[in-house]
């Protein structure tokens, strides 16, 4: 199976990385990329093949669209003039339908996915929510799931839930770091040295992962189990609850998706 990959940003060049680690031969592989000098890294650093001309796709049976929503208009139309015939193609661009997609190929009833992977990608500890367009086959969806569980997990969900899996799991790792970063400010306020707090705060949160990750309980006893009655947690917790920390979450994540509706819009 030939594989196109077409922008090799960070999420392009982690596909990349996760598919050559689990088997992917060199020689089933070409990036595209009009910047010439990610281009001759990713050449150099990863020896793949490599092209700033779109028609270098036209023998692929996948092409992985890893641009920013921003130019898909440009891409697309020129992608559609060399795709082979029966290409699946793979978008990871927010906001941008499958329908979108196969008018702006002019490739009748292309088949498209839409996947939604996130940074955590980069160290193989990714999650991708992925979604089949009107003309994808079941097949071609497990074509997608193999491929791309190279870079993590994988969750399989319609077309219309995309946007919420790009508003939680896509944007995610901003939401960790900022929590992250907003604690250990906290800390240093009340009186922890940054260099301490950054310790405890970063180490707390990643040792708390594995133990969910590890654990059979859900994340609701979990933190019951820490939160002992009338003690330090719950005062904490109590006071978050008290200015709709819940709220103020489903209305983050409605800000997103929302942002998500108008760049499909565009």
């Amino acid at each position: 199976m030939n594989i196109g990959i077409v922008g090799t940003g960070n999420m392009g060049e982690a596909i990349l990385k996760g598919l050559l680690d689990n088997g992917l031969s060199l020689n089933e592989v070409i990036c595209v990329d009009k910047s010439q000098v990610s281009l001759d890294r990713i050449k150099n650093v990863y020896k793949v093949q490599g092209s700033s001309e779109i028609n270098s796709v036209k023998d692929c049976d996948v092409v992985l669209l890893s641009v920013k929503p921003q130019n898909m208009e440009e891409v697309l139309p020129q992608l559609g003039k060399h795709l082979k015939q029966n290409a699946l193609i793979i978008s990871i661009a927010v906001g941008i339908t499958s329908a979108n997609i196969v008018k702006q190929l002019g490739v009748e009833k292309a088949a498209v996915i839409r996947a939604m992977p996130n940074t955590p990608a980069l160290v193989g500890k990714g999650v991708t929510g992925i979604a089949k367009g009107e003309f994808a086959t079941d097949e071609q969806l497990n074509i997608a799931k193999n491929l791309l569980k190279a870079i993590g997990k994988i969750v399989v969900v319609e077309e219309k839930l995309i946007d919420v899996v790009a508003a939680a799991s896509g944007s995610g790792p901003a939401y960790y770091f900022y929590v992250t970063e907003l604690l250990i400010d906290a800390a240093v306020a009340n009186g922890l040295t940054r260099e301490v707090a950054q310790v405890l705060v970063e180490n707390t949160f990643t040792g708390s992962s594995a133990l969910f990750e590890n654990s059979d309980d859900d994340v609701n006893k979990l933190r019951k189990k820490v939160t002992s009655p009338k003690g330090t947690t719950q005062a904490a917790i109590e006071y978050l609850e008290s200015k709709d920390l819940k709220g103020i979450w489903e209305n983050a994540l409605k800000a997103a998706i929302k942002r998500a509706e108008e760049i499909s819009k565009n």
